[in-house]
């Protein structure tokens, strides 16, 4: 029903690559739960994500503050 793929050095950062929720599933506290386990894993680190439009509202409700970043593709 849902899966969190992240990369962590196991200090500093958990990069959280890709969290996704079934639509069917969503509103149930699935996203939450795998955030908060993954942290657990590794609590002495911070968690860095990108959000898209639709997922930005999810991880303002769960007090994740916004920072800012740059992106260029090879073609840019």
């Amino acid at each position: 029903m849902g899966c969190l793929r992240g990369l962590t050095d196991g200090f500093i950062t958990l990069y959280v690559c890709e969290l996704l929720v079934d639509q069917s599933h969503r509103k149930l506290g699935i996203g939450k739960k795998l955030m908060r386990h993954v942290h657990h894993q590794y609590p002495k680190t911070r968690i860095e994500l990108l959000a898209s439009s639709t997922s930005r509202s999810f991880y303002e409700t769960q007090k994740y503050r916004p920072f800012y970043g740059f992106r260029k593709t090879i073609e840019e």
